[in-house]
């Protein structure tokens, strides 16, 4: 029998999976949302599991335990991956009000709106219960709202704002929501000491993550950073990190009940520090294959919840038909706090000037947008239930607030929330894109409309060239060659009017917008250049992290239309939070070692950019190329004052200097070997294991941290 119980559960899974990845098919083929999509799957599917021979499609039962600890850890960490912790730092005044506005004013319109009006809907609900339905639809699903804004071009800076919101909501939702939980369960036993108790648990959720964030950040990164180049291990140990992060959170909740973490908010963080300070640990085999895995594990995770929930709430026993005007009640109270919440800070901001101005079609767009049903269902399921064992407790609340409705208070929020989630689906999600587009929020900057014309001409003018390449060698024929030349000429020439087009109509700042993409441009190459450094080796990491932080500090200077350079004051190093921590940790101290390896790094990355400049130089953009020959000035005189102080710093070390060129020489070397080792593997020339055992060995002098061998 368990035999059975096992391959039909099995059966379950598989069939579901095929079932999400044909909707994911379709839902492409009809640009259609996919979780709007499933939903509907889910329509056909609660009727189609009725039919005993179809009865297996629901045995795979989405348990709280499985929920929790195997499917949140996987959506909260991608969620997280690729969020950039220096975004917050420039925008962290807009989310801090929007989110601070959103809890305040969303739990004083929503818990108190629905306490006075329900009555009116012949519903008498408590207090306590209408506080734990605004925490449920307090917090937002990310997901959803990023994969809209990416497909329309929305402002990156709209998105940046929305993704940490989102953050900051989550974790003190799931916090508060425990808080509302624990009052509720404990309600016959309240005390002064307990409301003390409670308010230093909620405070401890959202604090002492810190501590326990700084221990499995220094734990994984030395661990990561001891296995260089293993890519099976590397990517396995992310996911450790994950669970294990989301688990221990939740065991020190558990066994010291004196310091409670939020495991939401310890995952997320977990996250975020993989992608600012891991990243640049992973081997840059793994750093390819890193993103796609997540996608898809996250993909399988997100498909199965959101289906296999949908079937467990078909089962609850309640009349959906005579919820109709509280969800109707929840939808029209949840909007319209939203709204206040939402315009108050940003007109704020923009009023006394706060931080960069905010447009309110973004105000518009964000307060229509409120998608959430991840971690609201998931919170709903922390409620206990019959064969749980607090369920007496909620049974004793029940007696205790005179609830004498034949469902119970799980049910009744399971029904508010399900409620705001199908409006969401099959309302606002179809209506989003329309909104953006008669916004104009999916159309593009300045600089964006620039960069993408420049990059077009780029492309086609490569295209062309290697065209002739191909010609020359006789790889295409003659009439082949002819209409290939032809067609992208043709695209070549409509992109230089487009560009011509371009500039004429922003003639009064076409200037600044094409130095800014220029020097964006070289900041992209220095940065790409020294990753390339830093991956064979050539710079240590406290090295490549400190002329990696000048020039993403540059990239943010010139995206906002300022200088590219200029003196870096004491505030401004104090503003990186994050790198300074690091700096904290390991107290690093640079030397003139540090200073000679930093001098040669930006002599290697400035000359490459002066080299690929004048190849773009040479094409037609149609504006003045002396814009060009400005930028490459900048840069022969970085590379002019780097060489100055390297030979300088030579001087002085030669011994130890001469031992480290000789290592790099070495690593040179090494770098056309494993070329030429490529080369004979891909030609067959030479057989997969002896192709590992050359790589193997290659890896093994090239990953060698060069000042390990003065």
């Amino acid at each position: 029998m368990q035999e059975l119980t096992f391959l039909t559960q099995t059966l379950s899974v598989i069939i579901l999976l095929i079932i999400c990845s044909f909707t994911q098919i379709i839902s492409k083929k009809i640009n259609f949302p996919y979780t709007v999509l499933l939903v509907i799957v889910w329509l056909i599917l609660v009727p189609i599991s009725n039919i005993s021979i179809f009865s297996f499609i629901d045995d795979f039962q989405l348990t709280p335990n499985l929920l929790f600890f195997v499917f949140l850890p996987v959506l909260l960490f991608e969620w997280a991956y690729n969020i950039n912790y220096r975004h917050l730092l420039t925008n962290w005044k807009a989310i801090s009000a929007l989110a601070i506005f959103w809890l305040l004013i969303s739990s004083i319109i929503i818990s108190l709106a629905l306490f006075y009006i329900f009555p009116f809907a012949w519903l008498n609900i408590p207090y306590l219960v209408c506080l734990l339905f605004w925490i449920l639809i307090s917090s937002t699903d990310p997901v959803a709202v990023l994969s809209i804004f990416k497909s329309l071009w929305a402002p990156r800076r709209l998105t940046i704002l929305f993704e940490w919101e989102s953050l900051f909501n989550d974790g003190t939702a799931v916090a508060f929501f425990l808080v509302i939980l624990w009052v509720i369960l404990e309600w016959w036993q309240i005390s002064t000491f307990t409301y003390f108790s409670w308010v230093g648990k909620f405070l401890s959720m959202l604090f002492w993550w810190i501590l326990f964030w700084w221990f499995t950040w220094v734990l994984f990164s030395k661990i990561i950073w001891k296995i260089n180049n293993n890519e099976e291990v590397e990517i396995v140990l992310t996911m450790m990190l994950a669970h294990l992060t989301f688990i221990f959170a939740e065991l020190i909740s558990i066994y010291i009940p004196f310091l409670p973490i939020s495991w939401v908010i310890s995952t997320v963080v977990a996250s975020i520090v993989i992608w600012n300070y891991w990243r640049y640990k992973i081997s840059p085999r793994v750093e390819v294959h890193m993103q796609k895995f997540w996608e898809f594990f996250a993909f399988i995770a997100n498909s199965l919840v959101f289906i296999l929930m949908w079937l467990v709430l078909s089962t609850i026993d309640i009349d959906f038909t005579n919820f109709i005007l509280p969800v109707i009640i929840a939808i029209l109270t949840v909007m319209i706090s939203r709204l206040i919440s939402v315009y108050i800070p940003i007109f704020t901001i923009n009023f006394f000037k706060i931080e960069e101005h905010i447009p309110y079609s973004w105000a518009k767009l964000l307060s229509w947008w409120s998608l959430r049903w991840s971690l609201a269902l998931m919170m709903v399921l922390l409620i206990p239930w019959v064969e749980d064992s607090d369920y007496e407790k909620i049974l004793a609340f029940q007696k205790l607030v005179w609830w004498t409705y034949d469902f119970s208070i799980k049910d009744f929020l399971t029904v508010l929330t399900i409620g705001s989630i199908m409006f969401t689906l099959f309302v606002k999600a179809p209506l989003t894109p329309k909104l953006m587009k008669q916004l104009q929020l999916d159309k593009l900057h300045k600089l964006e409309e620039f960069e993408y014309e420049e990059w077009k001409i780029l492309a086609n003018f490569k295209i062309i060239e290697k065209l002739n390449l191909s010609y020359k060698k006789a790889y295409l024929t003659h009439v082949e060659y002819e209409e290939l030349t032809v067609n992208y000429t043709k695209r070549l020439n409509e992109s230089i009017n487009n560009m011509k087009k371009l500039l004429w109509d922003k003639k009064d700042d076409s200037i600044s917008l094409i130095r800014r993409a220029i020097s964006l441009h070289a900041l992209w190459i220095e940065k790409q250049y020294l990753k390339n450094l830093f991956y064979y080796n050539e710079i240590d990491e406290h090295n490549f992290k400190y002329i990696l932080r000048k020039i993403e500090k540059q990239m943010e200077r010139v995206e906002h239309d300022h200088l590219q350079l200029r003196k870096i004051s004491k505030k401004d190093n104090d503003y990186d939070i994050f790198s300074n921590f690091v700096v904290w940790i390991y107290k690093k101290r640079s030397t003139d070692l540090d200073a000679y390896i930093r001098n040669r790094t930006r002599l290697i990355i400035t000359r490459k950019v002066i080299k690929e400049l004048r190849i773009l130089a040479e094409i037609d953009f149609w504006f003045d190329k002396n814009i060009f020959e400005e930028i490459i000035e900048l840069y022969a005189l970085f590379n002019k004052n780097a060489d100055e102080k390297r030979i300088k710093l030579f001087s002085a070390h030669k011994v130890t200097i001469n031992a480290i060129e000789s290592n790099l020489v070495n690593k040179s070397l090494l770098k056309l070997e494993e070329k030429v080792v490529k080369d004979l593997y891909h030609k067959e020339i030479i057989t997969t294991k002896l192709y590992i055992r050359f790589m193997n060995d290659i890896e093994n002098e090239m990953y060698i941290d060069l000042k390990k061998l003065v």
